[in-house]
């Protein structure tokens, strides 16, 4: 299972000061670091052969989702219901996790954190709700015999983990190069199903699906400079000036 968000696009973002957002029209990609995640289950079964990707995400995010069944995903699953669409990171982990119950799953590939976010909770969320390991920050990994050899980035260097399936792994940008879909990718994920889900249908209750945390209106802090200009005045005077200017703020 490989979890991806659309996201605005972090080069191409447009804010509206008059609405405090995002406009509406800024294009949207898909969040980097799940496309390394998307990447390291390619890999593993290009490897391991009798393996099925499924790409699962929340919100409005077909356009992702196809470019993960371009690049190698078998199927995919969208959560798209209105409730959930200005969740907090709590109950994206909550619509995920009963998506991932339903499912069953041996392996769950994540971004480290998403570029409009950016709190890096929903891995770890998703691990306990699910009772599960998390390994976070992960730049390398190795599949054999069952088992995963995990390289995660730490302050001074690397710390490697041995764990055994089921787990939850934290993807960051040093893992892998994510591939571009083929052609031919691109003309099999037409053919690949894509699942709508409602909070109903994953037996979500109102009350699951409200949020803890709330934000504030987006906004740009105005910023003022202050000066003196001196115009039609001889050297010295305004040598004398600027000098008695700063000493009057005590910065001489």
């Amino acid at each position: 299972m490989v979890l991806v968000k659309q996201v605005p696009d972090p080069n191409a973002v447009r804010f509206d000061p008059r609405a405090g957002d995002i406009q509406s029209g800024t294009p949207q990609v898909a969040n980097e670091y799940d496309l390394h995640a998307m990447e390291a289950a390619i890999q593993i079964k290009e490897q391991q052969g009798d393996v099925e990707i499924v790409a699962v995400s929340l919100g409005q995010a077909r356009e992702t989702l196809n470019r993960c069944l371009a690049m190698g995903a078998d199927r995919a699953i969208v959560v798209e219901d209105a409730a959930l669409a200005s969740g907090d990171s709590a109950v994206t982990a909550k619509a995920l996790a009963a998506v991932l119950r339903a499912e069953g799953f041996d392996l769950i590939l994540v971004g480290q954190e998403t570029s409009d976010g950016g709190t890096g909770s929903v891995g770890p969320a998703l691990a306990a709700l699910l009772d599960v390991p998390v390994v976070s920050n992960v730049v390398a990994l190795e599949q054999q015999d069952g088992r995963l050899t995990v390289q995660r980035e730490i302050e001074d260097g690397r710390q490697v983990i041995d764990l055994a399936p089921p787990a939850i792994l934290c993807a960051l940008s040093g893992l892998n190069e994510p591939r571009y879909p083929s052609l031919k990718g691109i003309m099999a994920a037409r053919r690949k199903p894509t699942e709508a889900k409602s909070a109903a249908d994953l037996g979500l209750e109102a009350d699951a699906v409200q949020s803890r945390v709330s934000w504030g209106a987006l906004f740009v802090e105005e910023e003022t400079a202050e000066g003196i200009i001196l115009k039609d005045v001889d050297a010295d005077s305004a040598v004398d000036q600027l000098v008695a200017f700063l000493q009057e703020r005590k910065l001489v």
